[in-house]
């Protein structure tokens, strides 16, 4: 039996866990876990970033980003990318990682991730919340040979996670 819950934050937190992915924008980059599919045609998806951080800056200052995907065995990345604001210190460096350039926008990419994903920032969500969502249509994509998605890492609540299994077809 369902009962009507009181704690409208209740809805959101019966949701899944949802992709935890790397914003890069410029030289900098910040870990995000709001982040969602938004259109298959044209391509695009979007990511929420909260109004105080270095990132939301230089996201309306670019109006581009990119998208890194991490593996599930690079929660370290993650931690080291979430945990310091780029504002003081090269990210690329602390964290270890190598940047290289993109192709379609002006920024670095994470070469360590198996996906980047180059975003022109096409619409920002005016609506008065924790995060400032901006939809990005997808400029280019790079795909490591051997990416499958059930390597990606997943973030809920305080909780690393891992895709779970295959259950059938639609």
């Amino acid at each position: 039996m369902k009962k009507l819950e009181n704690n409208l934050s209740a809805g959101i937190m019966a949701l899944p866990s949802f992709p935890l992915v790397l914003v890069t924008v410029s030289h900098n980059i910040m870990t995000a876990g709001a982040f969602h599919f938004y259109s298959f045609k044209p391509p695009s998806v979007m990511v929420g970033i909260m109004p105080d951080k270095y990132t939301y800056e230089l996201m309306n200052e670019h109006n581009e980003f990119g998208i890194n995907i991490p593996r599930a065995d690079q929660i370290e990345l993650v931690r080291t990318c979430g945990s310091v604001s780029g504002r003081q210190i090269d990210k690329y460096q602390k964290a270890g990682v190598t940047p290289f350039e993109a192709v379609e926008i002006n920024s670095t990419l994470i070469k360590e991730c198996p996906v980047n994903i180059e975003c022109e920032v096409v619409h920002k969500v005016d609506f008065i919340g924790t995060h400032q969502w901006f939809v990005g249509k997808i400029k280019a994509v790079h795909i490591d040979d051997v990416y499958a998605r059930d390597q990606a890492l997943m973030f809920w609540i305080g909780e690393y996670r891992k895709v779970g299994k295959f259950l059938e077809k639609a």
